[in-house]
């Protein structure tokens, strides 16, 4: 005897004994009466006991067959629990997104325009500057800077993120206001280098994520080299240069080669290129 059970094999029995035969239980399953009749007689193979008398009017239940649809009625009402909660919705896809920290709370504020309760897939939001593996499949979708190169990654563009400098409308542009700079893993980022370089001498504030400077630039505190969809965002912010081309980077979709047409990925990939390919902002009010 198996030492593990056919989950599937006690399930077509119990169907026959409820229909009395393979006729019934195949219209009730849409399974074959030959396949029905064959698992039948495999589960009792593995039993070592005969379920089963095999008459001209059907099929008549032993007292060990009669013992066995007890034990699998808790079996049945189990598996009809499973299928209720299946389809409550609360076993939908759930689709790991990584993105830096700003595009991370771009997402957020711009939820409802590509996701609602009742899609069959579940965000889960990861804001994290470092790159979180696909290929690992830490995450479903990652909002990249560039193309990916490694060849079992897909990736899609689907725009630009242009950056400027910006400071409080409430101070003049003419004042010698100082900089906000960044220390830790974030002043070796493009954005970090640019303002060590170009400003250096002017920082007067550090602060280890770029996202904490929003506050203090909003504040007349000091100006800051911020993503325009942000800076763009915020009417109480003044631009105070034009956007810094070198600094200009691309906005990929990467995810796995194997996961790209799986269906909750794919109308996840759909919805966020169809929000990022219209270069939204923050949102400053709901």
């Amino acid at each position: 005897m198996k030492q593990t059970m056919d989950w599937e094999d006690l399930r077509l029995f119990l169907a026959v004994a409820k229909a009395g035969g393979l006729a019934g239980a195949a219209e009730a399953t849409g399974v074959s009466a030959a396949t029905l009749g064959r698992r039948v007689s495999a589960l009792e193979r593995d039993l070592n006991v005969r379920l089963v008398e095999r008459e001209a009017r059907g099929y008549q239940l032993t007292a060990a067959g009669r013992e066995l649809v007890l034990q699998l009625e808790g079996m049945d009402e189990v598996a009809r629990s499973i299928s209720k909660w299946r389809e409550s919705g609360r076993t939908r896809r759930r689709v790991r997104i990584s993105a830096g920290d700003w595009t991370a709370r771009l997402l957020m504020d711009n939820i409802s325009e590509f996701w609602s309760p009742e899609d069959t897939w579940v965000p889960e939001f990861l804001a994290d500057p470092h790159n979180r593996d696909v290929a690992r499949r830490q995450i479903d979708i990652g909002i990249r800077s560039r193309r990916p190169k490694q060849e079992w990654l897909a990736g899609r563009k689907i725009g630009t993120v242009r950056f400027a400098v910006y400071q409080s409308k409430r101070t003049r542009k003419d004042k010698d206001l100082g900089w906000v700079g960044l220390v830790e893993d974030e002043a070796h980022f493009p954005s970090g280098n640019w303002i060590r370089e170009n400003h250096g001498d002017d920082v007067s504030i550090t602060v280890n994520r770029a996202t904490l400077a929003l506050a203090l630039v909003r504040q007349g505190a000091a100006r800051m080299l911020l993503p325009m969809f942000v800076g763009e965002a915020y009417k109480d912010l003044q631009r105070l240069s034009d956007p810094i081309e070198n600094l200009q980077t691309e906005r990929w979709l990467v995810m796995h080669q194997d996961e790209r047409h799986e269906p909750a990925v794919r109308q996840a990939l759909g919805a966020l290129a169809k929000l990022l390919k219209k270069d939204p902002m923050l949102r400053t009010e709901f």
